[in-house]
């Protein structure tokens, strides 16, 4: 509260006082005086209505400051009304009984300050004593009309409709993409379920009948389930982890893929690394979709390398992708 009131009483000293109005005095030194009370004042400003007020003060300051330009700079004045007599005096003319004002003689002697350019005198486009160089402008030509030619039009090529229909029966970049995917995934949950159950065949006879059952029944559940990394994450290429991760998750939306988590005990019962994993679904004839559902993934570069890293993938189930120009780069 302390400090508005100084700010207000500085402020009627700038508008109000004889010390403000020799900010307009080039030769006084009242704008460094008040300057400096100002930035005094500033220092001690803390909250916005304090900046308001010091903001009006720099801005009265400057107001009135600026008014010394038109005192630094000296130009003839004339009075208009002494100029008009004087004209009258000088130019008047009779003609027999008439009087009248002589507008000849005013052009001629005033045509003479014309003639020549003043000096020290500058636009922004140049001097104005530089020669100007008007730019040449083409000229119009007419258009000649064409007489018509009793010549044959020549028409433009017909499509090849059969060419057309076998493109349009040709897979997308990404239904070719998807096809790759779920034949890999196919091909890798098999070979899973296989060793998978080639293990159990080993150890077979070691178990009760209880846990031979129970095992059994788990690996006809779990064995499919392959590692999502291994899988789908291109150690190659960041971009073509997420377009595999892009395709796979048409393939769940499908009902021909899942995905889920591996726990440590089934790692150490199946086999591979606890961790996300993969599998494929059989489609049956008459079976519906599953309801779709939504998740946000989220994937930057750092967590790419850290998991190819942590899983020791080295090469990716999905067969790299030759030919994209991401590929082959150093990440």
């Amino acid at each position: 509260r302390v400090l508005r009131r100084k700010q207000h009483l500085l402020q009627h000293k700038i508008v109000a006082s004889e010390t403000g109005a020799q900010l307009e005095d080039p030769n006084a030194d009242a704008f460094e005086e008040i300057r400096g009370e100002n930035n005094e004042l500033f220092e001690a400003v803390r909250y916005i209505r304090e900046a308001v007020v010091d903001g009006e003060n720099l801005q009265l300051i400057s107001e009135r400051t600026a008014r010394q330009v038109d005192k630094l700079v000296q130009v003839p004045r004339y009075d208009s009304v002494r100029f008009v007599d004087k004209l009258r005096k000088k130019l008047s003319a009779k003609s027999g009984s008439n009087t009248y004002f002589d507008w000849r003689t005013l052009g001629r002697e005033a045509g003479v300050c014309f003639n020549s350019v003043p000096c020290r005198v500058a636009f922004l486009n140049g001097p104005v004593d530089v020669v100007y160089v008007p730019k040449e402008r083409k000229k119009r030509e007419k258009r000649v009309l064409e007489e018509e030619s009793d010549e044959e039009e020549e028409q433009p090529e017909e499509l090849d409709q059969k060419k057309q229909k076998a493109d349009g029966d040709k897979l997308s970049a990404v239904e070719r993409n998807m096809a790759i995917v779920n034949k890999v995934l196919n091909q890798k949950s098999n070979e899973a379920y296989a060793q998978a159950f080639e293990a159990f065949k080993e150890e077979e006879d070691t178990l009760e009948p209880e846990e031979r059952k129970r095992k059994k029944k788990k690996i006809k559940a779990k064995g499919y389930e392959i590692d999502a990394v291994q899988h789908l994450f291109n150690p190659k290429s960041f971009t073509q982890t997420v377009e595999n991760i892009f395709h796979f998750s048409f393939l769940v939306k499908k009902g021909s893929a899942g995905i889920a988590a591996r726990s440590e005990k089934e790692a150490k019962e199946l086999g591979g690394v606890p961790g996300p994993v993969v599998r494929a679904h059989a489609s049956k004839d008459g079976q519906k979709h599953p309801v779709p559902t939504q998740a946000i993934v989220s994937l930057n570069m750092r967590d790419w390398r850290d998991m190819c890293k942590a899983f020791e993938v080295t090469e990716s189930d999905i067969p790299h992708r030759k030919g994209s120009k991401h590929a082959g780069k150093k990440k």
